[in-house]
């Protein structure tokens, strides 16, 4: 069952990005725990997806690793996907094209894992 319903959030609504950021980082764990239980089971790093803070550097290695981690899921998944981290987050235009974009790559990565309503 996908746990990642408010996929999408508006800019500048921080009470909507904090659910946004919950329940995406529920679902990056349910991607890793379908990984585990597989027979040899796949090993992937567990980063804390979830934390989150406003400031510049914090958000830059986020977005890096959070890239990294999608950048694992395509190659075991056949699942393609845009640059994560190549984004500024302050920019409402780029943020909307991020969301957009992201929401169709876990959309893509729970049909490809079987995760369906």
């Amino acid at each position: 069952m996908p746990l990642f319903f408010h996929d999408t959030c508006l800019f500048g609504d921080p009470v909507g990005f904090s659910i946004y950021c919950q329940e995406h980082a529920y679902e990056h764990v349910q991607f890793l725990k379908l990984y585990q239980a597989k027979s040899p089971p796949v090993l992937l790093p567990d980063y804390d997806l979830g934390s989150w803070e406003n400031e510049k550097s914090f958000v830059t290695e986020w977005l890096a690793t959070h890239e990294a981690v999608h950048e694992q899921l395509r190659a075991l998944t056949g699942v393609s996907g845009v640059n994560l981290a190549d984004v500024d987050l302050t920019k409402e235009a780029e943020w909307y094209v991020w969301m957009d974009d992201h929401r169709a790559e876990h959309g893509a990565l729970r049909a490809a894992l079987g995760i369906t309503s």
